[in-house]
């Protein structure tokens, strides 16, 4: 599956300098499920220097005690 955040050069820093993201589910359980994000790539925005990462993502699984 292919994600993208928009925002600030500050802001995607903060995501590119993971290779994991969590994501809390409202329905779901279990309610806290982990992603790997590979492939990933910067584009600038045409408008009001923001950026675009997009990235693979496969869920991955987390051992309790990591």
């Amino acid at each position: 599956m292919r994600v993208c955040f928009h925002g600030t050069a500050d802001e995607l820093d903060l995501v590119a300098g993971r290779s994991l993201m969590v994501l809390l589910t409202a329905r779901d359980l279990p309610r806290m499920r982990v992603f790997e994000l590979f492939q990933a790539h910067v584009l600038a925005h045409p408008y009001d220097d923001r950026y675009r990462l997009c990235a693979e993502m496969t869920e991955t699984e987390v051992s309790p005690d990591a």
